[in-house]
């Protein structure tokens, strides 16, 4: 490659730098809070959330339908899994803000040993409940692909959303798409 290559494809880079830096800040600069404008996969209709039962850290077994009449974020992760990692904190912060107006976020862990999963609560501070499906069965029964994968289940008992991947959970769009959740009507 030559000098004058080398300088017009590093100043390419630059600009497409510069312009993903200003997309990302402008996307920020003005949050909409729209519900709708949150990345999630809606149904049709809202499918009947499989019941499942797994153990917590402590070994206690959870069910799903013990939080029947709440809003569940059920959030499969791995402590392996960089982005499941990096959503804790948000995940965390949720359930402190939102636990009390009816929302449960519930941590499904993939694969992984009991000790792992309570050195990594303990590590992060965690206080939602951590379930552990240690032979990956939950998931199975859930399709799950990939990591993390989250799917909301409403009040009724209902899968309303599901989500692949990341996502910014304490931003104005996650908080408007939770807050509809959590306002509707019990029924």
């Amino acid at each position: 490659m030559t000098r004058a290559q080398w300088l017009e494809l590093s100043a390419a880079v630059a600009l497409l730098g510069a312009a993903v830096g200003a997309a990302a800040y402008w996307s920020r600069a003005a949050p909409t809070g729209r519900a709708g404008q949150f990345p999630v996969s809606r149904p049709a209709a809202p499918i009947a959330a499989s019941d499942l039962e797994l153990p917590n850290v402590t070994g206690r077994p959870v069910r799903l339908e013990d939080f029947r009449g709440r809003v569940v974020l059920l959030n499969f992760w791995a402590t392996w899994c960089v982005p499941c990692r990096d959503e804790m904190p948000a995940l965390e912060t949720l359930s402190r803000e939102l636990g009390p107006k009816g929302l449960a976020v519930v941590g499904v862990n993939f694969k992984e040993s009991k000790g792992e999963i309570q050195e990594f609560v303990r590590e992060h501070g965690l206080g939602f409940p951590m379930l552990l499906d240690a032979r990956g069965k939950v998931a199975e029964q859930y399709q799950v692909r990939a990591l993390p994968v989250t799917f909301l289940v409403d009040r009724r008992g209902m899968v309303v959303g599901t989500i692949l991947g990341i996502r910014d959970w304490v931003g104005p769009d996650a908080r408007a798409y939770l807050g509809e959740l959590l306002s509707a009507p019990h029924a």
